[in-house]
This record gives C-alpha cells, structure tokens and sequence, in this order.
C-alpha cells in the first residue's frame, strides 16, 4: 500500500514540474509552486542522484508491444539486450547482434538469413535510444510517472510509448565481446530493423 501511495505522489510530483515548467498553473498568469512535502521531494532527488551507480537488470516495452530484457554495468557502460529472436551486446563504440530468428522490421523476408545464429559486428550508431550515452537510465531522469522500491531505487517509469522496469540492483553484470572467432562483418546490418529504440 506504502508503495501504490508512493507511486501516485511521485507521479504527482513529477506531473505537476512539468505543468509548472510549461507555467500552467489553474486561475493565475504565472506558475505555481506545487505543494508537496520536502521528504517526497527528497525520495525522488534521492532516488535521481543513485540512478545509473549500481549495476542492474532492466526490461524494456516499446514499439506498440515489442520488449527487450538486459543487464548494465555502470563501471564501463557495457550492456546486453535480448529480444524477440536477437541478442545485443554493446561495449563501448562496438555492437554485436545475434539473430535466432529474422527481425520484425526487417525490409523484406530472408533480408537477414545469411547472418541467423552469427554474430554480427557493426559499429554503434550515433543515433537510436538504445545508444545514448546515458542508456538504460535516461527514460527514468525525464519520466512522466514512477515507482521506487524499496530501498528508493527507480523500478518503474513511464513515458510516451515506453516503460522501463529496473530490478536486481547490485547484480554481478560482466558483458564481453564474443570470440574473434564467431564474428562476421555485415556492413548493410540495419539496427533500426530489431525495433524502434535501436
């Protein structure tokens, strides 16, 4: 229950800086200092001034129903997403994709069938939500509402077409670039063809 009140007040609060940034405020020209106590504020800064120092899991829905677990390691930034029939790990400027199956945007049947079970290699690129600098933690630092856990750690953001779950902090995360070995350069790759936030 201490939870559900949590998520509605932070919620709130977040709403009502944005209604307050954009200078909405009911029956006034000027914008209106939302009233909410200093140690909800407080839970939120907190939660804020942790995100992105633990390593942990996350899970991804967006696209109109399309969903991606993975794990980050914050030290280096290197993570690892798993979707519907691929696997993405990103280490610094490299990003290694594992198709088991052809992917959902893909231009047309069989586009991707020389590369099933291959690792690819294709440098990453500048644009796409999953290749920010900031990635997986972005959504949760502009997001409309949230849940925290126990412990004051973001678990749950919303935002427009995307919600991001976060659990497991603390979990050992060790993210690698497979073998030499097992590589292939597919310079036609298409990232943007596993989903919207590539």
């Amino acid at each position: 229950m201490l939870d559900r009140i949590r998520r509605y007040v932070i919620g709130g609060v977040l709403l009502a800086g944005v209604l307050t940034s954009a200078g909405c405020s009911p029956g006034s020209g000027t914008a209106a200092t939302p009233a909410v106590s200093a140690s909800t504020r407080g839970d939120l800064v907190a939660a804020l001034a942790r995100l992105g120092s633990e390593s942990a899991r996350f899970t991804i829905v967006f696209g109109g129903g399309q969903r991606a677990t993975g794990v980050i390691d914050p030290a280096t930034g290197h993570w690892e997403m798993t979707g519907n029939g691929y696997v993405v790990r990103r280490i610094g400027a490299d990003v290694y994709v594992r198709l088991t199956a052809e992917p959902v945007d893909s231009r047309y049947p069989g586009q991707y069938a020389a590369d099933l079970g291959k690792w690819v290699h294709v440098p990453a690129p500048a644009g796409g939500a999953a290749f920010a600098a900031d990635f997986p933690w972005t959504t949760a630092r502009g997001a409309a509402t949230a849940d925290l856990d126990v412990d004051g750690r973001f678990s749950r953001v919303t935002a427009p077409g995307t919600v991001v779950s976060y659990s497991d902090y603390g979990t050992p995360v060790r993210v690698t670039a497979p073998p030499a070995d097992q590589l292939i350069e597919d310079h036609l790759f298409t990232l943007s063809s596993l989903g919207s936030i590539y």
